[in-house]
């Protein structure tokens, strides 16, 4: 009866009704994971992560990208609920943090990846790096250097991760008893047009800074877009200082100097919480904070001393 059914199966090319299947088991083995921004490298290797992990795991995964918009994000939310998902990992847009995805999701779990609310939800799990150390430890090393005018190009202050990088870049400056100067702070939208447009900025100031630190790796690009369009030489005349690699990075000319994020790992991780708590496995204790590296090229050097 075995060999009949296989040799049907083979001539009709009978293929299995997921959904079916689904509605049966009630569960799908289909996660969804969202983020802000295929375009930048960080959440496409995040995306990576989840997805090997899944496919691992024989779990099918639905990908979004909200555009850094709550709107889209929660049209996406309102997708996946409707296709009946096992959970989500969830990136949230800029703003929406405190939006209540629990409203559209309903009882469909989810797992926070690089950005999370800061008070405790209802969510399985978080995971991501310790960005307050990770930008503490990028301007001592500018500060190793010799630099003591250093501005900071950061993301938008809703967002957990670059108030964690700004509190790390102050503290820095504080553990060094230096006084921040708060018209060197600038507040931008993880894009490479605000990290041209605030770099450009500085430059024209009268005592314009020795280093630059942007929070964001499209914003790295943005001003050393402007440091060229000055003519200024980096890291000769100006450093700068990026967070979040890419694979292309060391193709551009002064090689950046960057916080590396394990994307991939964090992408990995989020999806190993939610498949286990799908599977009734224990989940474990989160926040996971995974660490960075800083990766020293050619975009950072001492402060050019000025000729008496």
């Amino acid at each position: 009866m075995r060999s009949r059914i296989q040799d049907a199966i083979k001539q009709l090319k009978y293929r299995p009704n997921d959904l079916a299947r689904g509605l049966r088991l009630q569960k799908t083995h289909t996660i969804a994971i969202i983020v802000p921004d295929l375009s930048n490298n960080f959440y496409v290797d995040l995306v990576r992560g989840a997805k090997d992990y899944s496919t691992s795991m024989m779990y099918t995964i639905l990908i979004g990208d909200s555009r850094e918009e709550w709107g889209e994000e929660r049209h996406y939310l309102d997708s996946f609920h409707r296709r009946r998902v096992d959970g989500v990992v969830r990136v949230p847009a800029i703003g929406a943090v405190a939006k209540k995805a629990r409203t559209v999701l309903g009882d469909i779990p989810v797992v926070y990846a690089d950005r999370y609310p800061s008070a405790r939800d209802s969510s399985v799990g978080r995971v991501g790096v310790d960005n307050t150390l990770a930008a503490d430890n990028a301007r001592r090393y500018l500060l190793s250097l010799g630099h003591r005018s250093i501005a900071i190009i950061t993301g938008d202050i809703s967002s957990g991760t670059s108030s964690d990088r700004l509190k790390g870049f102050l503290q820095a400056l504080r553990s060094a008893k230096i006084r921040p100067d708060r018209s060197m702070i600038y507040s931008g939208h993880n894009d490479m047009e605000s990290g041209r447009h605030h770099a450009m900025q500085l430059l024209k100031r009268a005592q314009r800074p020795t280093a630059i630190f942007c929070t964001n790796n499209m914003m790295a690009l943005g001003a050393l877009e402007a440091i060229q369009e000055v003519g200024l030489e980096c890291p000769d005349e100006i450093s700068l200082l990026g967070f979040d690699d890419f694979y292309w990075s060391t193709l551009l000319r002064p090689r950046l100097t960057v916080v590396r994020q394990p994307a991939r790992e964090v992408g990995m991780i989020a999806a190993r919480m939610l498949i286990d708590h799908i599977e009734g496995r224990p989940v474990i204790n989160t926040p996971v904070l995974l660490a960075t590296q800083l990766i020293v090229r050619d975009s950072c050097g001492p402060p050019k001393v000025e000729k008496q």
